[in-house]
Protein backbone atom coordinates (compact mmCIF):
# COMPACT_ATOMS: atom_id res chain seq x y z
CA UNK A 1 0.00 0.00 0.00
CA UNK A 2 0.97 3.39 -0.67
CA UNK A 3 0.32 6.64 1.34
CA UNK A 4 -2.27 9.11 -0.07
CA UNK A 5 -1.48 12.49 0.06
CA UNK A 6 -3.09 14.08 3.97
CA UNK A 7 -3.72 17.06 2.61
CA UNK A 8 -5.95 15.21 -0.47
CA UNK A 9 -8.04 13.90 2.79
CA UNK A 10 -7.97 17.89 4.37
CA UNK A 11 -8.90 19.74 1.70
CA UNK A 12 -12.26 16.73 0.78
CA UNK A 13 -13.27 17.69 4.62
CA UNK A 14 -13.02 20.95 3.79
CA UNK A 15 -15.14 20.91 0.80
CA UNK A 16 -17.68 19.50 2.48
CA UNK A 17 -17.67 21.72 5.71
CA UNK A 18 -17.87 24.67 2.58
CA UNK A 19 -21.12 22.86 1.35
CA UNK A 20 -22.41 22.81 4.64
CA UNK A 21 -22.17 19.21 5.63
CA UNK A 22 -21.10 19.60 8.89
CA UNK A 23 -22.15 16.30 10.30
CA UNK A 24 -20.24 14.45 7.62
CA UNK A 25 -17.31 15.89 7.69
CA UNK A 26 -17.23 15.44 11.67
CA UNK A 27 -18.08 12.02 11.53
CA UNK A 28 -15.47 11.68 8.73
CA UNK A 29 -12.82 13.12 10.34
CA UNK A 30 -13.89 10.64 13.93
CA UNK A 31 -13.81 7.98 12.00
CA UNK A 32 -10.22 8.38 10.27
CA UNK A 33 -8.52 9.69 13.75
CA UNK A 34 -10.46 6.46 15.53
CA UNK A 35 -8.64 5.65 18.47
CA UNK A 36 -4.89 5.98 17.15
CA UNK A 37 -5.12 9.57 17.95
CA UNK A 38 -7.27 10.28 21.46
CA UNK A 39 -6.15 13.83 21.72
CA UNK A 40 -7.42 15.07 18.35
CA UNK A 41 -10.20 12.82 18.54
CA UNK A 42 -11.26 14.33 21.96
CA UNK A 43 -11.27 17.67 20.15
CA UNK A 44 -13.61 16.44 17.62
CA UNK A 45 -16.22 14.68 19.86
CA UNK A 46 -16.17 17.96 21.70
CA UNK A 47 -16.95 19.98 18.84
CA UNK A 48 -19.46 16.95 17.11
CA UNK A 49 -21.70 17.91 20.90
CA UNK A 50 -21.18 21.54 20.33
CA UNK A 51 -22.92 21.02 17.44
CA UNK A 52 -25.82 18.59 17.95
CA UNK A 53 -26.16 20.72 21.21
CA UNK A 54 -26.50 23.86 18.77
CA UNK A 55 -28.69 22.45 16.50
CA UNK A 56 -31.59 20.76 19.59
CA UNK A 57 -31.34 24.83 20.70
CA UNK A 58 -32.30 25.67 17.38
CA UNK A 59 -35.09 23.11 16.40
CA UNK A 60 -36.40 24.07 20.65
CA UNK A 61 -36.26 27.98 19.35
CA UNK A 62 -34.26 29.02 22.76
CA UNK A 63 -31.16 30.36 20.81
CA UNK A 64 -31.44 33.29 18.99
CA UNK A 65 -31.01 33.68 15.12
CA UNK A 66 -27.81 35.82 15.36
CA UNK A 67 -26.62 34.03 18.34
CA UNK A 68 -26.86 30.47 16.65
CA UNK A 69 -25.51 31.81 13.21
CA UNK A 70 -22.51 33.14 15.17
CA UNK A 71 -21.88 29.75 17.37
CA UNK A 72 -21.89 27.76 13.94
CA UNK A 73 -19.52 29.95 12.75
CA UNK A 74 -17.73 29.57 15.84
CA UNK A 75 -17.60 25.79 15.87
CA UNK A 76 -16.78 25.75 12.10
CA UNK A 77 -13.79 28.24 12.92
CA UNK A 78 -12.19 25.51 15.91
CA UNK A 79 -12.92 22.72 13.19
CA UNK A 80 -11.00 24.17 10.63
CA UNK A 81 -8.15 24.77 13.48
CA UNK A 82 -8.43 21.37 14.31
CA UNK A 83 -7.57 20.13 10.48
CA UNK A 84 -4.75 22.28 10.76
CA UNK A 85 -2.83 20.38 13.70
CA UNK A 86 -3.70 17.26 11.87
CA UNK A 87 -0.97 17.07 9.69
CA UNK A 88 1.38 17.54 12.59
CA UNK A 89 0.00 15.04 15.07
CA UNK A 90 -0.60 12.58 13.31
CA UNK A 91 2.04 9.30 12.91
CA UNK A 92 3.43 8.02 10.01
CA UNK A 93 1.22 4.76 10.39
CA UNK A 94 -1.53 6.61 10.74
CA UNK A 95 -1.89 8.04 7.54
CA UNK A 96 -4.80 7.24 4.71
CA UNK A 97 -3.49 4.81 1.98
CA UNK A 98 -4.67 3.56 -1.17
CA UNK A 99 -5.26 0.00 -1.75
CA UNK A 100 -2.45 -1.55 -4.19
CA UNK A 101 -2.81 -1.88 -7.84
CA UNK A 102 -3.66 -4.44 -10.04
CA UNK A 103 -2.13 -4.89 -12.80
CA UNK A 104 -4.86 -7.26 -14.58
CA UNK A 105 -7.45 -5.87 -16.69
CA UNK A 106 -10.54 -4.67 -14.34
CA UNK A 107 -14.05 -3.92 -16.02
CA UNK A 108 -14.68 -0.24 -17.27
CA UNK A 109 -16.59 1.67 -14.26
CA UNK A 110 -18.64 4.66 -16.25
CA UNK A 111 -17.61 7.90 -14.30
CA UNK A 112 -20.73 8.96 -12.80
CA UNK A 113 -20.82 6.08 -10.90
CA UNK A 114 -19.32 7.00 -7.18
CA UNK A 115 -18.13 2.99 -6.08
CA UNK A 116 -17.65 4.69 -2.21
CA UNK A 117 -19.64 7.02 -0.43
CA UNK A 118 -21.35 7.94 2.82
CA UNK A 119 -25.39 7.61 2.70
CA UNK A 120 -27.19 9.86 4.76
CA UNK A 121 -25.62 9.63 8.81
CA UNK A 122 -22.26 8.34 8.55
CA UNK A 123 -22.35 4.94 10.48
CA UNK A 124 -18.68 3.43 10.08
CA UNK A 125 -17.26 2.65 13.64
CA UNK A 126 -13.51 1.93 14.49
CA UNK A 127 -13.74 -2.14 15.63
CA UNK A 128 -12.56 -0.52 18.95
CA UNK A 129 -15.79 0.59 19.15
CA UNK A 130 -17.14 -2.60 19.71
CA UNK A 131 -14.69 -2.99 22.42
CA UNK A 132 -15.82 -0.16 23.90
CA UNK A 133 -19.65 -1.54 23.93
CA UNK A 134 -18.04 -5.06 25.51
CA UNK A 135 -16.53 -2.82 28.95
CA UNK A 136 -19.59 -0.69 29.15
CA UNK A 137 -22.06 -3.66 29.05
CA UNK A 138 -20.12 -4.68 32.53
CA UNK A 139 -21.82 -2.05 34.37
CA UNK A 140 -25.57 -3.29 33.32
CA UNK A 141 -27.07 -5.72 35.68
CA UNK A 142 -30.44 -7.34 36.52
CA UNK A 143 -32.70 -6.11 39.30
CA UNK A 144 -34.46 -8.69 41.59
CA UNK A 145 -36.91 -7.39 43.98
CA UNK A 146 -40.13 -8.17 45.11
CA UNK A 147 -41.91 -6.41 42.41
CA UNK A 148 -40.49 -7.91 40.02
CA UNK A 149 -37.46 -7.67 37.19
CA UNK A 150 -36.10 -4.73 35.54
CA UNK A 151 -32.55 -3.60 34.76
CA UNK A 152 -29.72 -1.30 36.33
CA UNK A 153 -26.31 0.55 36.01
CA UNK A 154 -23.85 1.51 37.85
CA UNK A 155 -23.12 5.25 37.93
CA UNK A 156 -19.99 4.72 40.52
CA UNK A 157 -18.28 1.88 41.68
CA UNK A 158 -21.13 1.77 44.55
CA UNK A 159 -24.68 3.40 42.91
CA UNK A 160 -26.93 2.39 40.83
CA UNK A 161 -29.67 3.62 38.65
CA UNK A 162 -32.80 2.55 37.71
CA UNK A 163 -36.47 3.13 37.03
CA UNK A 164 -38.67 4.44 40.14
CA UNK A 165 -41.27 2.03 38.88
CA UNK A 166 -38.45 -0.68 39.32
CA UNK A 167 -37.18 0.18 43.15
CA UNK A 168 -39.97 2.67 44.61
CA UNK A 169 -39.02 3.17 47.90
CA UNK A 170 -36.10 2.37 50.40
CA UNK A 171 -38.69 -0.75 51.54
CA UNK A 172 -37.88 -2.49 48.22
CA UNK A 173 -34.22 -1.61 47.89
CA UNK A 174 -33.92 -3.60 51.50
CA UNK A 175 -34.71 -7.01 49.66
CA UNK A 176 -33.29 -6.34 45.97
CA UNK A 177 -30.47 -7.82 44.82
CA UNK A 178 -28.27 -6.40 41.64
CA UNK A 179 -27.54 -9.35 39.59
CA UNK A 180 -23.91 -8.96 36.90
CA UNK A 181 -23.10 -10.38 34.33
CA UNK A 182 -26.21 -12.46 33.56
CA UNK A 183 -25.80 -12.91 30.06
CA UNK A 184 -24.81 -15.69 27.15
CA UNK A 185 -21.05 -16.59 26.73
CA UNK A 186 -19.66 -16.35 23.07
CA UNK A 187 -20.48 -20.69 22.78
CA UNK A 188 -24.33 -19.25 23.95
CA UNK A 189 -23.89 -20.65 27.60
CA UNK A 190 -24.93 -19.08 30.42
CA UNK A 191 -22.12 -16.95 32.26
CA UNK A 192 -21.14 -17.44 35.85
CA UNK A 193 -23.09 -14.55 37.96
CA UNK A 194 -22.51 -12.46 40.72
CA UNK A 195 -25.52 -11.00 43.53
CA UNK A 196 -25.02 -8.00 45.59
CA UNK A 197 -27.30 -6.36 47.95
CA UNK A 198 -28.26 -2.95 47.74
CA UNK A 199 -27.36 -0.24 50.41
CA UNK A 200 -31.29 1.31 51.25
CA UNK A 201 -29.96 4.00 53.39
CA UNK A 202 -28.24 5.66 50.30
CA UNK A 203 -31.55 6.34 48.55
CA UNK A 204 -32.98 8.87 46.06
CA UNK A 205 -36.17 8.70 43.57
CA UNK A 206 -38.63 10.63 41.80
CA UNK A 207 -41.52 9.50 40.09
CA UNK A 208 -41.93 12.24 37.94
CA UNK A 209 -38.40 11.79 36.38
CA UNK A 210 -38.73 7.83 36.94
CA UNK A 211 -35.59 7.57 38.11
CA UNK A 212 -34.05 5.70 41.46
CA UNK A 213 -30.17 5.75 42.33
CA UNK A 214 -29.63 3.75 45.34
CA UNK A 215 -26.37 2.57 47.31
CA UNK A 216 -24.79 -1.03 46.21
CA UNK A 217 -22.70 -2.93 49.22
CA UNK A 218 -19.37 -4.92 48.80
CA UNK A 219 -19.43 -8.27 49.05
CA UNK A 220 -15.69 -9.47 50.88
CA UNK A 221 -16.68 -13.08 48.95
CA UNK A 222 -17.30 -11.50 45.82
CA UNK A 223 -15.23 -9.60 42.73
CA UNK A 224 -14.52 -5.82 43.77
CA UNK A 225 -17.76 -3.27 43.09
CA UNK A 226 -15.01 -1.72 41.13
CA UNK A 227 -13.96 -4.35 38.39
CA UNK A 228 -17.93 -4.08 37.42
CA UNK A 229 -16.42 -0.61 36.11
CA UNK A 230 -19.45 2.29 35.85
CA UNK A 231 -20.74 4.35 32.92
CA UNK A 232 -20.52 8.06 32.44
CA UNK A 233 -23.47 10.16 32.54
CA UNK A 234 -23.85 13.07 29.93
CA UNK A 235 -25.96 15.64 30.77
CA UNK A 236 -24.78 17.69 28.00
CA UNK A 237 -25.41 15.87 24.52
CA UNK A 238 -29.59 15.59 23.91
CA UNK A 239 -29.38 13.77 20.68
CA UNK A 240 -31.52 15.08 17.69
CA UNK A 241 -33.86 13.66 15.72
CA UNK A 242 -32.37 11.52 13.37
CA UNK A 243 -29.50 10.29 15.57
CA UNK A 244 -29.17 6.59 16.66
CA UNK A 245 -29.51 5.36 20.81
CA UNK A 246 -27.94 2.08 22.02
CA UNK A 247 -29.88 0.08 24.81
CA UNK A 248 -28.37 -3.02 26.43
CA UNK A 249 -30.96 -4.32 28.74
CA UNK A 250 -32.31 -7.62 29.98
CA UNK A 251 -35.57 -7.82 28.17
CA UNK A 252 -37.99 -9.69 29.88
CA UNK A 253 -35.92 -10.02 32.67
CA UNK A 254 -33.68 -12.66 30.74
CA UNK A 255 -30.08 -12.23 30.37
CA UNK A 256 -28.33 -8.88 29.05
CA UNK A 257 -28.77 -7.98 25.14
CA UNK A 258 -27.71 -4.92 23.10
CA UNK A 259 -29.99 -3.27 20.13
CA UNK A 260 -27.54 -1.79 17.59
CA UNK A 261 -30.33 -1.52 14.65
CA UNK A 262 -33.24 0.49 13.99
CA UNK A 263 -32.70 2.73 16.84
CA UNK A 264 -33.53 6.09 15.01
CA UNK A 265 -34.10 9.35 17.88
CA UNK A 266 -37.87 10.07 16.88
CA UNK A 267 -38.02 13.22 18.43
CA UNK A 268 -37.55 15.07 22.09
CA UNK A 269 -39.83 16.78 24.10
CA UNK A 270 -39.31 18.27 27.65
CA UNK A 271 -37.40 15.44 29.48
CA UNK A 272 -38.35 12.75 27.32
CA UNK A 273 -36.61 11.45 24.61
CA UNK A 274 -38.43 9.25 22.10
CA UNK A 275 -36.70 6.51 19.79
CA UNK A 276 -37.49 3.24 17.74
CA UNK A 277 -34.71 0.82 19.82
CA UNK A 278 -36.43 -2.65 20.83
CA UNK A 279 -37.15 -3.24 24.39
CA UNK A 280 -39.42 -5.77 26.69
CA UNK A 281 -40.96 -5.70 29.86
CA UNK A 282 -37.70 -5.87 32.27
CA UNK A 283 -36.15 -3.90 29.83
CA UNK A 284 -36.66 -0.53 32.71
CA UNK A 285 -34.32 1.12 34.06
CA UNK A 286 -31.84 0.11 31.35
CA UNK A 287 -29.32 2.97 30.13
CA UNK A 288 -29.52 5.25 26.52
CA UNK A 289 -26.29 5.43 24.99
CA UNK A 290 -24.86 7.46 22.62
CA UNK A 291 -22.29 6.17 19.92
CA UNK A 292 -19.95 7.72 22.41
CA UNK A 293 -20.74 4.86 24.93
CA UNK A 294 -22.26 8.26 27.23
CA UNK A 295 -25.40 7.23 28.88
CA UNK A 296 -27.94 10.31 27.93
CA UNK A 297 -30.66 8.46 28.90
CA UNK A 298 -32.39 6.19 31.32
CA UNK A 299 -35.28 3.92 28.82
CA UNK A 300 -38.43 3.86 31.55
CA UNK A 301 -41.66 2.88 28.95
CA UNK A 302 -42.63 1.53 25.75
CA UNK A 303 -45.64 1.73 23.42
CA UNK A 304 -45.82 5.76 23.53
CA UNK A 305 -47.96 6.85 20.16
CA UNK A 306 -46.12 9.55 18.22
CA UNK A 307 -47.67 11.53 16.17
CA UNK A 308 -45.56 13.99 13.34
CA UNK A 309 -46.23 17.12 12.18
CA UNK A 310 -47.48 15.50 8.57
CA UNK A 311 -50.25 13.05 11.01
CA UNK A 312 -48.20 10.08 10.63
CA UNK A 313 -48.62 7.46 13.25
CA UNK A 314 -46.27 5.20 15.25
CA UNK A 315 -45.44 3.44 18.84
CA UNK A 316 -41.71 4.70 20.09
CA UNK A 317 -40.27 3.76 23.02
CA UNK A 318 -38.87 6.88 25.53
CA UNK A 319 -36.53 7.44 27.93
CA UNK A 320 -35.65 10.24 30.55
CA UNK A 321 -32.76 12.30 29.82
CA UNK A 322 -29.72 13.05 31.93
CA UNK A 323 -30.37 16.30 31.67
CA UNK A 324 -33.41 16.58 33.03
CA UNK A 325 -32.58 14.30 35.90
CA UNK A 326 -28.76 15.55 36.93
CA UNK A 327 -30.68 19.18 38.47
CA UNK A 328 -33.08 17.30 40.75
CA UNK A 329 -30.34 13.89 41.77
CA UNK A 330 -28.66 16.97 43.66
CA UNK A 331 -25.57 15.11 45.36
CA UNK A 332 -26.43 11.92 44.26
CA UNK A 333 -25.25 12.96 40.66
CA UNK A 334 -21.25 11.35 40.60
CA UNK A 335 -18.56 13.69 40.12
CA UNK A 336 -16.81 13.72 36.79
Amino acid sequence: MTTIPLQHLMRSIRQQIAKGEIELALGRLDNYLGAGAPGLRDEAVLLTARYNALRRDERKGTVPRDSAQAERASLISAFLELLDEVPHKISEDMRPVEPPRDTTEQPTVPAEVRLEMILGVNNLRQMSWIRQGLDAARSVCRVLTSRGLGTAFLIAPDLLMTNHHVIPDSVTASDATAEFNYELSFQGKPMPTCRYRLNARRFRSSVTLDYTIVGLLADSNKPSLESWGHLLLNPYADPVPGEHVIIIQHPNGGPKQIVLTANQVVNLSDDRLHYTTDTMPGSSGAPVFNDLWEVIAIHHVGGELHVNDKGDCRYVNEGILMSGIKPDAGDFWPEG
